[in-house]
């Protein structure tokens, strides 16, 4: 599958240019992550390399989440707009402008491949192409609004998703020594493929384990269309109301010790076994994310090429501190010291590029 062999070899460039093999450096593993993750969904959605030829992309893209987040935790732009005056416009000009940059490019995307002599192999020609019952095709707005949804999306919770991942291997050392070992077995030191993926079961459950403790959404909410009576009282048509995953997936009655880290929970297929809706890390309904078997392989494939090579040991030993916004990521750098694994070493000789020299801490 054309997605896993970008998915694998995007991964083992961030190996050679950012982690020196065989020196020990200081990174902040979070921002390579992020990095990671985009340069992935960018060549997935629109054929193009972010290091080579789409700098702007990746600055547009990271204004748009700076300035959200900024936004999303301002308690005082929350009170504002709670007055029935409108002191403070509902988007901030900085997010207004970040957003435009990124449409202006994405456009531009559209229009390049609209124009294009050959056929492209990647998700927005996919969309660009998809016709509806009545032959119609989607107009450039509805193809941004799609783009804009994986993009931001398929970026930042996978991202969120695998820094929590590593952030709670070093807590738990024997949990990152079976992924290891699995890893190892199953694989040999080569970069895993679509075909691997049911071989590696612990690295599956790490992964429902993560989203389960730290969700990358974190909440979501529903307006319910009609009057929805309950035994307590009846919620009214237009009523907005809220679901919490960091709630349901730390409930006690579903999930015993549910405040542990446990893996090997989901063994024998626990997932089918819950309630609707008790777990639910990519939605659920007609609006559960359409990236969630992307997330899912992308995590998977990323988690097995860099268990074998490496080991991160976190720098700072306090714990780290969740930021809810619109998704749930790490407040503060994650930063790690990075230690090659003996014998699955790659032999190769770091490239001071841009995001290497982003990402590598002064402290090295």
């Amino acid at each position: 599958m054309r997605y896993t062999t970008i998915m694998g070899s995007y991964t083992e460039r961030l190996l050679t240019l950012c982690m020196p093999s065989g020196e020990e450096v200081v990174i902040d593993l979070h921002e390579a992550m992020m990095q990671l993750t985009m340069d992935i969904v960018a060549r997935a959605l629109f054929d193009i390399d972010l290091q080579d030829s789409g700098p702007e992309v990746s600055h547009a893209l990271g204004l748009v989440l700076k300035a959200y987040t900024t936004q999303m935790t301002s308690a005082f732009r929350h009170l504002l707009a709670r007055l029935p005056l409108s002191l403070v416009p509902a988007v901030s000009p900085r997010l207004e402008t970040a957003v435009q940059q990124l449409d202006g490019l994405i456009y531009c995307f559209i229009e390049e491949h609209r124009s294009a002599q050959y056929e492209r192999d990647d998700l927005l020609s996919t969309l660009m192409a998809a016709q509806g019952e009545d032959g119609s095709q989607m107009t450039d707005q509805q193809v941004r609004d799609e783009v804009m949804t994986l993009f931001l999306a398929g970026h930042e919770t996978t991202a969120n998703l695998l820094s929590w991942l590593w952030y709670l291997l070093s807590l738990f050392p024997e949990q990152e020594d079976l992924l290891r070992q699995e890893a190892c077995q199953v694989l040999g030191g080569r970069t895993p493929t679509l075909a691997d993926l049911t071989s590696l079961p612990y690295t599956q459950q790490a992964i429902k384990e993560t989203l389960r403790l730290y969700p990358p959404v974190w909440w979501i909410s529903r307006e319910t269309v009609e009057d929805w009576k309950l035994p307590e009282g009846t919620i009214p048509k237009g009523a907005e109301v809220g679901m919490s995953q960091w709630v349901m997936h730390r409930d006690p009655r579903f999930f015993e010790e549910p405040l542990r880290r446990k893996p090997e929970r989901w063994h024998n297929d626990l997932e089918k076994r819950l309630p609707r809706q008790v777990y639910f890390p990519f939605g659920g309904g007609p609006h559960l994310c359409i990236g969630n078997a992307f997330a899912m392989m992308e995590a998977s494939l990323i988690v097995a090429t860099m268990i074998q090579r490496c080991h991160f040991e976190r720098v700072e030993r306090l714990p780290l501190e969740p930021e809810a916004s619109l998704t749930l990521r790490p407040k503060h750098a994650l930063q790690v010291m990075v230690q090659w694994r003996k014998g699955l070493c790659c032999n190769t000789t770091c490239v001071a590029s841009p995001f290497a020299q982003r990402i590598i801490s002064p402290l090295r």
